[in-house]
């Protein structure tokens, strides 16, 4: 076998031989990405150190337990998987140095460094990464992530995480040597992908049968990443600092960083602007304007592999009736939101998968094609129909997190419904981590929701309305649509891949148990003298380890 390693966003050409030479079962290598270094002739400052805004206070950095965007940017510092990303999203080597595929692709071999050691100094084996894949997929560990090995197609990871299998079963090893094998129960071209993702990561036995849930504490937690947990007050901040143990600590230049959980974007800002803040990844809309006259070389926009869109609870009435779901949906006036509300790059969204993806064409469904007018027409159709009037108004709870555009959208929707329906709507802002609880609980009628696909493919996407889906807060569950997903995840071909998700598509467009709003954009603001922020990652990753500072 010869090396595989693959560039997720392949260029058409090269993603062609590849598809052509895993039909003719032969393993194939590719030229790969490496990881960015300080160049030559650059003035480091004396000052190596960064502060950055998170949206919300995470709920937890244990990477099984982890949920939310808060918690995806801490602990992308501190754990790192078998493979990572550059600068542009690109996969190259994290603690696997090389890895191999069997001619079918359903058996994927990783060999690891050698001397990788945790951050107290023990040694990191392949054996932890199989403890660590097991302990995601196991019922007892409850992780909302338990989904995405079965999602990877790995053997017996859906029917363990269902309690019918022991965990032992799992189609995960370590060894020969230092080496982990994965078996998979059909090709997925998107694994390496896949295992970008936070819940990827290895995590220290010993750490966590010691300590139990708390192990993830400062004092307590051990880390294989580039940064280290030296403290953490909740609500207040989270400082990390360089993990003398981890193996490319050589060209990781950051020595401290401080993350400071602010919800509000207006006060992340002002802390900006006085330069308490090196990076600011949310813009309030009602200063992006001026700040692209003010400093231009400082904002920085890209587009973005998320969807902004409002999620109902299909397991609640009056919301279990599609033409309720349909009615409010299509009252959405989403150009305005997107063109005065917003502002920042996004696009008005009719269907879930934005056009970023690789290859992907969003379909356009029969609703869109209708003019606002006639939108809203049918509206009114749809919701007297479901029995609702001026006498007998719907009247339903809203909710959204607490952050400034959140407030701006809701507002405006809240007078889109009441304005053109018969309609009462109650908004209630939230603190993060109540609003994602109240949200996986079920314990809402209607939600805001923003989902940030974690690779380069459709099922990234489109997989969150599935039942085995951690995240599917609507409890969505289509037959039709599961067995398309199915089919498309067992094909190798990506514009037949394509083709299914965009059926997937116009099959979730009819149920609606989501309404989209709009394809989000990546938008920062950062601080001229920082090189090595990745802000163009259409998954709306960065990477401090490629992060430091220049003289100015």
């Amino acid at each position: 076998m010869i090396p595989l390693k693959i560039i997720t966003r392949l260029p058409a050409a090269f993603l062609k031989l590849f598809l052509l030479l895993t039909a003719l079962q032969v393993s194939v290598y590719l030229p790969i990405a490496q990881a960015a270094e300080v160049p030559k002739g650059i003035k480091l400052s004396k000052d190596q150190t960064l502060k950055r805004a998170l949206r919300g206070d995470p709920e937890s950095l244990d990477p099984h337990l982890a949920i939310g965007i808060p918690e995806d940017q801490v602990t992308r510092e501190l754990f790192e998987g078998l493979v990572t990303q550059d600068l542009q999203g690109n996969i190259i080597p994290g603690q696997a140095e090389s890895w191999t595929t069997s001619g079918d692709g359903t058996v994927w071999t990783f060999t690891l460094r050698k001397g990788l050691t945790w951050s107290d100094g023990k040694p990191l084996t392949a054996a932890d990464f199989e403890y660590s894949f097991k302990r995601l997929a196991n019922p007892d560990t409850a992780s909302p992530y338990a989904w995405y090995l079965g999602a990877m197609g790995i053997q017996n990871a859906s029917e363990i995480t269902k309690g019918k299998k022991p965990v032992s079963t799992l189609g995960v090893k370590a060894g020969p040597g230092n080496t982990l094998t994965l078996e998979l129960n059909h090709s997925a071209p998107y694994l390496l992908a896949m295992l970008t993702h936070r819940s990827m990561n290895p995590v220290p036995r010993a750490a966590v049968e010691s300590h139990g849930r708390d192990w993830a504490t400062p004092g307590k937690i051990v880390v294989n990443g580039p940064f280290t947990l030296t403290k953490r007050v909740i609500r207040e901040q989270i400082v990390l600092n360089k993990n003398p143990e981890y193996w490319n600590q050589k060209n990781t230049v950051l020595t401290e960083i401080t993350l400071l959980p602010i919800e509000s974007e207006t006060a992340a800002l002002n802390r900006y602007r006085a330069g308490e803040l090196d990076i600011v990844s949310s813009i309030p809309t009602t200063h992006f304007t001026k700040l692209s006259n003010q400093m231009p070389e400082q904002l920085k926009t890209s587009p973005s592999l998320a969807t902004y869109y409002l999620t109902f609870n299909t397991r609640e009435k009056p919301f279990d009736d599609v033409r309720v779901r349909k009615a409010l949906s299509y009252t959405l006036q989403r150009e305005l939101i997107t063109n005065n509300i917003m502002g920042q790059g996004q696009t008005a969204a009719y269907t879930f998968t934005p056009e970023t993806v690789t290859g992907f064409i969003p379909p356009e469904p029969g609703y869109k094609k209708m003019s606002a007018q006639e939108r809203l027409s049918e509206a009114k159709k749809l919701l007297q129909a479901a029995g609702y009037s001026k006498e007998k108004p719907l009247t339903f709870n809203y909710i959204y997190n607490a952050t400034d555009s959140n407030k701006h959208i809701a507002v405006a929707i809240q007078e889109m419904w009441q304005k053109s329906l018969p309609v009462k709507v109650n908004l209630e802002s939230l603190e993060w981590s109540t609003y994602l609880q109240r949200k996986l609980d079920g314990q809402y009628q209607v939600a805001r929701a923003l989902w940030g696909g974690d690779y380069d493919d459709a099922i990234t996407m489109l997989d969150v309305h599935t039942p085995e889906h951690g995240n599917n807060s609507s409890f969505y569950n289509s037959k039709q649509y599961n067995q398309l997903l199915d089919q498309a995840k067992q094909t190798l071909n990506r514009e037949e891949r394509n083709r299914l998700y965009a059926e997937a598509e116009l099959i979730l467009a009819s149920d609606m148990p989501i309404a989209p709003v709009y394809w989000n954009s990546n938008n920062y603001l950062i601080k001229p003298d920082l090189r090595g922020v990745s802000y163009d990652n259409p998954e709306g990753r960065i990477y401090s380890r490629e992060i430091y500072r220049i003289e100015q």
